[in-house]
């Protein structure tokens, strides 16, 4: 659906926008992959030591994988913004098209840092049977977060959806923290 949103955008400025976003797109789809694993590795850890009532377990590892997550993220937006030219060089050869692409791939690397959190967050109250925060992190952050980013800085053209993006990765960071503040982490469980 964002990216949906996005492309319908990002179309109307022209198709060097166009092509850009679907380069950092399938750039971000590869940074993506360890974040995505690091996820789905929680879920059985989490969902194990839950009915095993070790809450110790449960809760040490959501912290050591959200700063796994947390590091990682930060490591691949340095590397990506600071390897931004040369990267793109693999992929594009028109100068225009590169010129746009570097900028925009350098501020969607900011949010690489946060994309990686809320995910991570939905799995772990999906490991725990807590489908309602799950799905209000999954759903909630795209319909009410960054989607309307999306819309809202669209309008200011491609440089507003470059800027959109990180900034929707943050704020789904905080309601994706506020969520698990508000439901909590497992207190001690007892049989």
């Amino acid at each position: 659906m964002l990216a949906a949103l996005i492309n319908t955008a990002l179309a109307a400025t022209g198709a060097v926008a166009l092509a850009a976003y679907a380069v950092c797109a399938r750039l971000q789809t590869f940074v993506f992959t360890p974040q995505i694993g690091i996820t789905q590795g929680i879920q059985p850890i989490v969902g194990y030591n839950a009915g095993r009532r070790l809450t110790g377990r449960v809760n040490r590892t959501l912290t050591l994988a959200t700063r796994a997550t947390a590091i990682y993220g930060a490591i691949t937006a340095a590397l990506i913004a600071l390897l931004a030219q040369p990267l793109l060089g693999l992929f594009i050869s028109d100068p225009a098209t590169t010129a746009v692409t570097v900028g925009a791939l350098r501020i969607i690397a900011i949010g690489f840092v946060f994309a990686g959190i809320p995910p991570l967050i939905s799995a772990y109250f999906q490991s725990l049977g807590r489908a309602t925060p799950s799905y209000l992190i999954s759903i909630g952050t795209l319909v009410l977060i960054k989607a309307p980013l999306v819309l809202a800085l669209g309008t200011r053209g491609p440089t507003g959806i470059w800027i959109s993006l990180p900034i929707g990765e943050a704020i789904s960071v905080v309601a994706a923290v506020g969520l698990l503040w508000r439901f909590g982490r497992p207190r001690t469980l007892t049989a």
